[in-house]
């Protein structure tokens, strides 16, 4: 894993480009982890996206106070995915061991979650403009339910990208 720290005014995908760029061509796809943010893309050079769960889950935490239970669910579901990942962790399981057992455990609790997080504005049980509507949105916008669940599909993909912020806030320290 990298951890790569640019200054400057340049967006995440533009510093992400020029370090793919000196990249060998015919190399495997990396996996890029980021937030959900359009100016995380590298451009023309091909990735494979996942989107960081950890800004997902902040996304519930912050509208927590005024939607207790439908948040509780939320970050429940996500704390058993946690509590999974943590399993492959501590019995060192290789990446296609991790993502059987993400699959075979956690899989069908992102199945549920992303089943009931839809419902709740089909059935307009949320409003979608409130703060819960919006967290919700921000999780199953377009592709990026898929780019949440990319460690259901992607062997060695993270839940998130923490490993990244934490040396981030080192930097700004």
């Amino acid at each position: 894993q990298i951890a790569l720290f640019f200054t400057g005014r340049k967006h995440a995908g533009e510093n992400l480009a020029s370090v793919l760029a000196r990249r060998a061509a015919e190399r495997e796809a990396p996996i890029q982890m980021s937030d959900a943010l359009s100016h995380n893309s590298p451009g023309e050079f091909r990735t494979i996206v996942g989107n960081c769960m950890a800004h997902a889950r902040r996304k519930f935490v912050e509208v927590a106070p005024h939607f207790p239970s439908e948040t509780r669910h939320v970050i429940d579901v996500l704390k058993e995915v946690y509590r999974n990942d943590a399993v492959t962790k501590a019995q060192k399981m290789t990446d296609q061991q991790r993502l059987s057992y993400h699959i075979e455990h956690s899989g069908p609790l992102m199945n549920d979650l992303e089943t009931w997080l839809r419902a709740q504005i089909t059935e307009r049980k949320v409003e979608p403009n409130s703060g819960l509507g919006a967290a919700i949105t921000y999780m199953t916008k377009d592709e990026r339910w898929a780019r949440f669940t990319l460690f259901l599909r992607v062997p060695g993909a993270p839940l998130d990208n923490t490993l990244c912020e934490r040396a981030l806030k080192k930097a700004i320290l």
